[in-house]
């Protein structure tokens, strides 16, 4: 059976993947574990391009067909502004980089005077999938939410919406569902595993085809 490889670095996302497979049965491994950490560039334009992007840039370094590599790319889209920020969060402004705290000043900013009802927005997660550098096929996931008028004190370093982005469903932010023990987040299904719920049935023939 070939083992799936994730294209991530980030800990969070290696745990929440992890956590899937291994109900599924597939093994996964990492980058850091087979010594293959890359910097992938992502200029593209929406996040099924940049998903794609690193899904071929580590099929071009593996050996053929020896792992199925997963990788993903996720943004936010907010409803009253059209869909924004998409994929260029960081740049959100078009300049430089921005930090979290700025990031959640902008947003605010932006949806000021905008009522609770039209504050809609959804996290959206682009899955690309293949064991071959020329068939990769792209799934994707979505969690609705709103943007809150004022920041809970809630912080988690690198994600800045987490303080912002409140599920109705869960009756709670996005962030407080990420910091709870592992054994209390039964239930609360993110756009990421949703994505890889609709990839599981295609990862699992791509591993099974060995």
């Amino acid at each position: 059976m070939r083992p799936v490889l994730f294209a991530t670095a980030n800990p969070g996302k290696i745990m929440e993947v992890r956590h899937l497979l291994a109900a599924a049965g597939l093994p996964l491994v990492t980058p850091h574990e087979i010594g293959l950490l890359l910097n992938v560039p992502e200029p593209g334009a929406t996040l099924e391009e940049n998903a794609t992007l690193k899904a071929r840039a580590y099929l071009e370094r593996l050996p053929s067909g020896e792992f199925v590599v997963v990788a993903d790319d996720t943004g936010l889209e907010i409803d009253a502004l059209g869909g924004e920020p998409g994929i260029h969060v960081r740049h959100w402004t078009g300049g430089e980089r921005m930090s979290d705290e700025a990031i959640i000043a902008y947003c605010l900013e932006r949806l000021h005077g905008v009522p609770p009802a039209q504050r809609g927005a959804q996290f959206r997660t682009a899955l690309a999938v293949g064991a071959e550098l020329e068939a990769i096929t792209l799934f994707e996931g979505t969690q609705r939410g709103v943007i809150l008028e004022q920041p809970d004190p809630l912080r988690i370093e690198g994600f800045p919406f987490e303080s912002l982005f409140y599920v109705a469903e869960w009756g709670m932010l996005l962030g407080a569902m990420h910091l709870l023990p592992a054994g209390q987040k039964a239930g609360f299904v993110t756009h990421r595993e949703r994505a890889l719920r609709h990839a599981l049935p295609h990862i699992r023939a791509l591993c099974g085809s060995a």
